[in-house]
C-alpha cells in the first residue's frame, strides 16, 4: 500500500484558506476632505458684473439749461446720432458718428462745456451690447459723467429715419 490515501493530510492548493486584506480607507477620506477645503476656500470666484445707475430720489422736474443737452440717439440699426442742444430749446442738426469716434466726439464736445448732460435715446430694437457699449465709451470718455435715459418719440424716429435708420 504505497499508495497515498486521498486524506492524507496533504493539502491542496485550491483549498487553502485565502488571507483578504483590508485598506482602511478613513484617512484618505479625511485627506480628500481637507484638500477639498482648501480649494473651496482659496478659490477666487469672478465678481458679478452689475451695472451701477443711480436714480434720482426726487420725482420733481429739474431746470436745465438746453444749451448743455447733448442728445445722442441709437437706431435700431445701430446707427449713433449725435446732436447739441440750443439755449432757445431747440437743437442743431444730428451728425452720424461711428461708434470707435464716440469717445473721441465726447471729450471735444465735453471740453468746452463743463455742465454738459447727455440725453441718451435707444430705440426699441436696438441692441443691448449697443447700449453697454455707449454707456462705457461714456465711462471711458474724459467728461462729467452725467446722463439722462429718454423716450424715443416721433421726432426722434424722423430724425433716424432721415439720417438712415
Amino acid at each position: 500500500m504505497n499508495q497515498l490515501s486521498i486524506n492524507s493530510g496533504f493539502k491542496k492548493p485550491w483549498n487553502r484558506k485565502k488571507q483578504g486584506y483590508h485598506i482602511d480607507m478613513t484617512p484618505y477620506v479625511d485627506v480628500i476632505m481637507l484638500l477639498l477645503t482648501f480649494f473651496i476656500m482659496t478659490t477666487v470666484l469672478e465678481k458679478p458684473q452689475v451695472m451701477q445707475i443711480n436714480l434720482p430720489k426726487d420725482t420733481a422736474n429739474v431746470q436745465v439749461n438746453k444749451g448743455n443737452v447733448v442728445y445722442l440717439r441709437i437706431s435700431g440699426t445701430g446707427n449713433i446720432l449725435i446732436s447739441k442742444g440750443r439755449e432757445d430749446g431747440s437743437e442743431e442738426e444730428p451728425m452720424r458718428v461711428d461708434p470707435g469716434d464716440l469717445k473721441k466726439t465726447l471729450n471735444v464736445i465735453g471740453a468746452n462745456n463743463k455742465e454738459l448732460i447727455i440725453m441718451l435715446k435707444f430705440h426699441r430694437k436696438a441692441k443691448y451690447d449697443k447700449m453697454i457699449f455707449v454707456l462705457d465709451e461714456i465711462n471711458n470718455s474724459n467728461i462729467e459723467k452725467r446722463y439722462s435715459f429718454g423716450k424715443i418719440d416721433r421726432e426722434d424716429e424722423k430724425i433716424m429715419e432721415a439720417m438712415g435708420g
